[in-house]
């Protein structure tokens, strides 16, 4: 396959991303697809919930133009993608009970592993004791438990500007060096091609010494749908029975969101409330609230904290570190941040 075209398309995704945001900003706010501040919500104004709108779009066209859609599953990925994202966009207009936005969460969760080869079917040597194989039927049910945590993980994590842009864009970062330190290269460049839109949403998103705060956000619709490609891609570079990273690097590399989620969790049980409440407590939130950071240093911090600990995956596997090595240490990491959090908010 013949890669030397696509610098082109990904300089041109690039330009088509920046055009789309400067006119989508504005129709956004005729139409009111916007948040508005109030609540948790600290914001000032209202701001554009077009970011996935823009984002998943400029994606297609490139999977599409190169041709990668032929070479992949991500044909009817995108088409999985699509509904998910339209009902997103229609949760940001209208506000769908959150029941029904789960129950189509699990059934397009279902249909990626099903109809997009996205099942993982063994977990690697995590435990020390050899490789662990799942029946077929247990990998299917595991994939689409993860891929609906891991989309609902990262939509709370997105609470700040620039904060589910940057994390998606670092973890697409540790994948796609993944994919290249094998010779994937379908699989990188795939990845690419969504690295650039989202690196042209936080040029309006983001805050940095010539943009004081966001233009725009990624909105439920975004957030969902960028998590599900993601969650994608990390499974099908860990599964056999060719996998290019052991499985353990995707709890490394989603650390933040999972761990985040994971305390805030029991938390909630411990405090006597629904674990599905809305509140404060979030990792950006309590460094916001509790310490006083601003939200350009807190991004920044957890942008960073994810580049370290998907290090800590990637390249412990890489100079021989065990499997069960990384999963112990990760699990004692988990419950001690969640152990903590308990005894800080309950």
């Amino acid at each position: 396959m013949d890669f030397s075209l696509y610098p082109f398309f990904a300089g041109l995704g690039l330009v088509v991303t920046f055009i789309l945001f400067r006119l989508g900003i504005k129709y956004a706010n005729h139409i009111g697809l916007v948040d508005q501040p109030g609540g948790r919500k600290t914001h000032e104004g209202a701001i554009p919930l077009i970011g996935g709108l823009v984002i998943i779009p400029v994606y297609a066209a490139l999977v599409y133009s190169s041709g990668l859609n032929t070479q992949t599953f991500l044909g009817p990925l995108l088409g999985g993608v699509v509904l998910l994202l339209s009902i997103g966009a229609l949760d940001d207009k209208v506000h769908i009970h959150p029941w029904v936005r789960f129950i189509v969460q699990i059934w397009l969760a279902c249909y990626v592993v099903i109809f997009c080869d996205a099942n993982i079917n063994s977990l690697g040597n995590l435990f020390g004791f050899g490789d662990v194989d799942m029946w077929p039927w247990f990998g299917k049910v595991f994939s689409v438990t993860c891929l609906v945590l891991l989309m609902n993980a990262i939509n709370m994590l997105d609470g700040m500007d620039g904060l589910g842009g940057g994390f998606i864009l670092v973890a697409l970062g540790w994948l796609m060096t993944a994919a290249m330190g094998v010779g994937a290269t379908i699989a990188f460049w795939a990845m690419v091609f969504l690295a650039v839109p989202i690196f042209g949403f936080l040029l309006f998103n983001a805050r940095y010494p010539l943009h004081k705060k966001a233009n725009v956000f990624l909105g439920d619709a975004g957030s969902l749908s960028l998590a599900l490609i993601v969650g994608w891609f990390a499974i099908q570079l860990a599964k056999s029975p060719d996998p290019m990273m052991p499985p353990v690097v995707i709890i490394w590399i989603m650390t933040v969101p999972i761990m985040d989620t994971f305390a805030i969790f029991f938390t909630r049980k411990k405090q006597g409330r629904s674990p599905f409440d809305a509140d404060r407590l979030h990792i950006h939130y309590k460094l916001k609230d509790a310490l006083g950071w601003d939200d350009k240093y807190i991004t920044p911090l957890i942008w960073l904290l994810t580049i370290v600990t998907g290090g800590i995956g990637y390249i412990g596997t890489q100079i021989g570190v065990p499997e069960y090595v990384l999963l112990y240490s990760w699990s004692a990491i988990l419950l001690g941040y969640t152990y903590y959090r308990i005894k800080l908010d309950a």
